[in-house]
C-alpha cells in the first residue's frame, strides 16, 4: 500500500477516497492537533473530547456531507402552500384513502418516465397505527398539519424480541421470513426505502416500550440487557428529507441505512425533534441533523443504567457519517448529570475484539455549533468494546466544534454571547436564576396574571423583582373570564356607549375634522380602558416566559413590557389582540382612519429583551367583514410588535410574523428625538409572511436585519417591507425576498424621511440585490455611513440558504422546553 502524504486539514479526507493507512494517519493528526491546540478538551468529567480547529471545521459543513454522493444534494425550501395533494388520507373516509399504506401503494414506482414528477400525500389529523413501507416509489412528499407535528401520528408497537408467526414478513420493507422474531429492523414503525422522499409536519413513533418504568413492565423477551430495540423510522434510501417531524421511541429511534455499503444514503433532518434513550440515532448512512432538538428520555431504564445518543457505523471507506449542527441536546427531568454518553461507534457485525482498521466500520461524527445539556458525558467504547481513542490504530472519528452548555432545564436558557443587540452590556438572562418558588406552570389567564404579579417589598409596594420563570401550557385566552366565559363587546362596553350613537354624533359632515370629544367619546374611552385592564398583561423585570409544546398560545390580548428590563419570551404563539373600541382620528390620511390601541407585544422603555421562536398573527379573519363607519372599516388590530419610547438592546430571532398590516414599529414618533441613540434592535432569521408593511418601520433606531425571509404569496396585499423613518440607521444583511414578479425591488424599501441605510448580500427572487443602490437610482438621497457596526452579531448564513432554513425553523413547534 503506497505511503500517504501527511495532510494538514480534512481537505484530503473530503476530496479523495481514503486508504486505511491514510485514514489512520489523518485521524491521528487531527485528534493530536485538536487536543494540543484546544485547551479543555476534557471539558466534561470523562473521556477525551477531541475538538476541531476553525480551519478543520470549515471542511466539515452540511454542504460537504450532503455532497457525499454521485452529485451534490442541496434540498430546496419546503413550501407547504405550493404542495397540492394527489391523495388525501383520512381515517374517517373523507379522503381518497383510509390508511397511509393504501395511499402510498397508489403512488407509481420510480422509473425514468416519471421525469422527476413529485407526488404528494396529505395526511389529515389522527393516529394511524400500521407498519408503513414506502419502497421504490417515485419522488414523494408526505405532509401532515403545518405548524403542528403532533396532529398526525404514524405509530406501531413492535420490538426486537417480539415473536412473529413463522414464515411471515417482519416488515414489508424488510421481510426476513426465516426469523422467529421481528428483530430490530423489522420492528420499525415506518420504513422509507425510496430515494427523494420528504416527510414534513408529522410524528413517527414506536410505543412498544412506553409502558416500561424503571426497568419494570418489559414485554416478553425484552429487558434491560436486550430485546427492547424498537425503531420508529428506518431510512434505506438517498436524499431523504425530514422537516418539522417528531421521531419518538426509546432504544433505536432513528435508523439511517445505506441500501448497500457502497451506495449513497443521505438523510437531512431539519427543525425536528428526535427522542429516545439508548443508541437512538444510529446507522451507516450519511446523516445531517440541523436546527433540531435531541431529547434524552427518562424513566424506562432501571437506575443507574445510562445510555448513548449517537451510534454511527460508517463504512471504513466512507469519508463522512453523522453531522449534528445548530442542535440542542436536552433531557427530560430525571436524567442524571453526565449519565449519558454523546455516543459510541456501532461496530456493526463485528464481534468483541475482532475490529480491524480499514476493514471494519468506523463511525464518523461531528457535533458542532450546538448546545449540550449537563446530562451528557463524553464518548463511550464501541459496541465491540473498542475503547474510545482519539489517536492510534483504533482511533475513533468523533469530533466536536464550537459547542456550548445548555442548562438542565432548557427553559432557563439565556441569550448567547453572539445574540445581537440584546447581548450587549452583559447580555439578556430574563428569569434564568428563578428560585423554585418563582417557577410557575400556568394554564389559564388568571394563573398567568397571578404568576406575573409584581413582587412586593417590606412596605407592601412593588420592589425589586426576583427572577421568575413562567411556563405556558396550552391555550390562554386573555379575553376570557375566570369562569371560562368568553368576554366580548357587551362585557366591556360602558352603558353610555354605542356605535350607532357614536356614528351619529361624530359624522364628518356635521362634526368636521375635530377629534371626537364629549360624553360619547369619554364613554368609548372608559370602555377601552375596561377592556385593556382585562386583556393587556404587564410583564415585570427579570422574567422568562416560555411555551411548553406546540400549542402554547396567548390570545385575545397582548403582553406589555413597560419600563422593565431582562425579559425573555420564547416558543409562544401570540395572536389576536382584538380591540372592541378603536379610536377615530379624522386627520389620519386623507379621509381619516380608525386606530386600534393594542399590540400583541409592546416594548415601551424596555431594556434587554429577547424574543425567540414566537409566532405573531391576528388569528382567523372576521366573518363577515368589519363594520364600516365614516367610510372606513373599524380597525381591530394595531401592531404585532412595537418597540418604542427609548427601548434598548432587543433581539428578535427565529420568529414568524404572519398576515398583518402594520407589523413591527421601532420608534413611534418623529418628535421623540430622545429616542436618538436608543432603539438598538437585532432582527435575525425571522419569517415575514404576507405582511403588508412595517417589517419593520424604523425611527431613530440602530437596527440590524440579518437573514430574514420576506415571503409574499400570490394574491396577498403588499405595500413595502422596510420603512426608513426619521433618524433611522438600518443595516440590512443577507436577507431574502420571495415575491411575485410584479413586485419590483424598489418596492421592498420605502424612504420615510430616513437617509442612512446599508444593504449587502441580499437576494430578491434569487437575484443579487442592493437596496441602497436601488434607492439612489430612484433619486433618493441615501448614505451607507451608518456610524455604527453590529455588536455581538449572530452567525450569518448566505442569503441563498435563508429561505430553506427560515421556512423550516421560524416560529414555535420544534423546541422542547419541557412537557406541557
Amino acid at each position: 500500500m503506497p505511503k500517504a502524504s501527511r495532510p494538514s486539514t480534512l481537505q484530503t479526507c473530503l476530496r479523495k477516497p481514503m486508504t486505511p493507512s491514510l485514514a489512520l494517519l489523518l485521524l491521528s493528526t487531527l485528534a493530536g492537533a485538536a487536543a494540543a491546540a484546544t485547551p479543555g478538551t476534557d471539558n466534561h468529567t470523562g473521556p477525551l473530547r477531541p475538538q476541531l480547529s476553525t480551519a478543520q471545521a470549515a471542511e466539515h459543513t452540511a454542504a460537504h456531507y450532503l455532497a457525499d454522493g454521485p452529485t451534490p444534494w442541496a434540498p430546496a425550501a419546503v413550501d407547504t402552500h405550493a404542495l397540492k395533494p394527489d391523495f388525501i388520507v383520512a381515517a374517517d373516509g373523507s379522503g381518497t384513502h383510509r390508511t397511509v399504506q393504501a395511499a402510498v401503494d397508489a403512488v407509481p414506482a420510480a422509473t425514468a418516465s416519471n421525469n422527476g414528477r413529485r407526488w404528494v400525500i396529505q395526511i389529515r389529523p389522527g393516529t394511524y397505527r400500521e407498519p408503513l413501507c414506502v419502497q421504490g416509489k417515485a419522488p414523494l412528499t408526505l405532509i401532515g398539519v403545518p405548524g403542528d407535528a403532533g396532529a398526525v401520528r404514524l405509530v406501531e408497537g413492535r420490538y426486537n424480541a417480539q415473536t412473529k408467526p413463522a414464515g411471515t414478513a417482519a416488515h414489508a420493507c424488510w421481510p426476513d421470513l426465516a426469523a422467529t422474531t421481528y428483530g430490530t429492523y423489522g420492528s420499525a414503525s415506518v420504513v422509507f426505502a425510496s430515494d427523494d422522499l420528504t416527510a414534513v409536519h408529522l410524528t413517527i413513533a414506536n410505543d412498544a416500550m412506553d409502558g416500561v418504568k424503571a426497568g419494570q413492565g418489559y414485554p416478553p423477551g425484552a429487558g434491560e440487557s436486550g430485546g427492547a430495540q424498537a425503531v420508529a423510522l428506518m431510512t434505506i434510501g438517498d436524499r431523504v428529507l425530514l422537516e418539522r417531524v417528531h421521531l419518538l421511541a426509546h432504544q433505536d429511534t432513528l435508523h439511517v441505512r445505506r441500501a448497500k455499503p457502497t451506495l449513497p444514503g443521505r438523510v437531512l433532518v431539519r427543525a425536528s425533534l428526535i427522542a429516545g434513550d439508548v443508541d437512538y440515532i444510529f446507522g451507516n448512512a450519511t446523516l445531517v441533523i440541523d436546527d433540531s432538538t435531541i431529547l434524552q428520555r427518562a424513566g424506562r431504564r432501571q437506575p443507574p443504567n445510562g445510555g448513548h445518543v449517537l451510534a454511527p457505523s460508517t463504512p471504513a471507506a466512507a469519508r463522512l457519517g453523522f453531522l449534528v449542527q445548530r442542535t440542542r441536546f436536552t433531557a427530560e427531568p430525571g436524567v442524571a448529570p453526565a449519565s449519558i454518553s454523546l455516543g459510541r461507534a456501532w461496530d456493526e457485525g463485528v464481534a468483541r475484539g475482532t475490529w480491524q482498521p480499514g476493514v471494519s466500520p468506523n463511525g464518523q461524527v461531528l457535533i458542532r455549533d450546538s448546545q449540550l445539556g449537563p446530562h451528557l458525558g463524553g464518548w463511550s467504547a464501541s459496541t465491540s468494546r473498542r475503547p474510545f481513542a482519539a489517536t492510534g490504530e483504533q482511533a475513533n472519528r468523533f469530533f466536536e466544534f464550537n459547542n456550548r452548555a445548555l442548562p438542565a432545564d432548557p427553559a432557563r436558557e439565556v441569550l448567547a454571547a453572539d445574540g445581537g443587540w440584546a447581548a450587549a452590556e452583559g447580555g439578556t438572562r430574563g428569569g434564568a436564576e428563578a428560585a423554585p418558588e418563582d417557577v410557575h406552570t400556568v394554564r389559564t389567564a388568571a394563573q398567568l396574571r397571578a404568576a406575573l404579579k409584581p413582587h412586593l417589598g417590606t412596605d407592601g409596594r412593588p420592589g425589586v423583582q426576583r427572577p421568575r420563570l413562567v411556563k405556558i401550557a396550552g391555550r390562554i385566552d386573555l379575553a376570557q373570564a375566570d369562569d371560562g366565559r368568553a368576554l366580548g363587546f357587551d362585557d366591556f362596553r360602558d352603558p353610555a356607549f354605542s356605535w350607532d350613537a357614536f356614528e351619529a354624533a361624530y359624522a364628518p359632515a356635521t362634526w368636521g375634522k375635530k377629534k371626537p370629544e364629549g360624553p360619547l367619546e369619554e364613554a368609548r374611552q372608559r370602555s377601552a380602558k375596561r377592556q385593556a385592564a382585562q386583556v393587556m398583561v404587564a410583564v415585570p423585570s427579570n422574567t422568562t416566559i416560555v411555551g411548553l409544546g406546540a400549542g402554547a398560545e396567548i390570545t385575545g390580548g397582548g403582553l406589555v413590557l413597560d419600563g422593565v428590563q431582562q425579559v425573555v419570551l420564547r416558543h409562544l404563539h401570540l395572536r389576536r389582540a382584538y380591540d372592541h373600541f378603536p379610536a377615530w382620528d379624522p386627520n389620519d390620511n386623507a379621509g381619516g382612519e380608525w386606530n386600534s390601541a393594542y399590540d400583541t407585544l409592546m416594548l415601551r422603555n424596555a431594556r434587554h429583551v429577547w424574543v425567540n421562536h414566537c409566532l405573531f398573527d391576528d388569528g382567523v379573519p372576521a366573518t363577515p367583514s368589519e363594520r364600516v363607519i365614516f367610510g372606513r372599516p373599524l380597525q381591530r388590530f394595531d401592531g404585532l410588535l412595537d418597540i418604542i419610547r427609548g427601548s434598548q438592546f432587543v433581539t428578535v430571532s427565529h420568529s414568524h410574523f404572519r398576515g398583518h398590516d402594520k407589523t413591527v414599529l421601532i420608534g413611534n414618533s418623529d418628535s421623540l428625538t430622545s429616542d436618538d441613540g436608543k432603539l438598538q434592535v437585532t432582527l435575525h432569521h425571522n419569517l415575514w409572511e404576507d405582511v403588508k408593511e412595517r417589517a419593520p418601520r424604523v425611527r431613530y433606531g440602530q437596527v440590524h436585519l440579518l437573514n430574514n425571509l420576506y415571503l409574499v404569496n400570490p394574491g396577498s396585499e403588499f405595500g413595502y417591507s422596510l420603512g426608513l423613518g426619521q433618524g433611522s440607521r438600518v443595516f440590512s444583511e443577507s436577507n431574502a425576498w420571495q415575491t411575485p414578479p410584479t413586485v419590483a425591488p424598489a418596492q421592498l424599501v420605502r424612504v420615510l424621511k430616513g437617509s442612512l441605510f446599508r444593504d449587502q448580500g441580499s437576494l430578491h427572487n434569487g437575484r443579487l440585490l442592493d437596496l441602497a443602490a436601488t434607492l439612489r437610482a430612484s433619486g433618493a438621497s441615501v448614505s451607507d455611513a451608518l456610524g455604527w457596526h453590529p455588536p455581538h452579531p449572530p452567525a450569518a448564513d448566505p442569503a441563498a440558504s435563508v429561505p430553506a432554513r427560515v421556512r423550516a425553523t421560524a416560529g414555535p413547534g420544534w423546541l422542547w422546553l419541557g412537557a406541557p
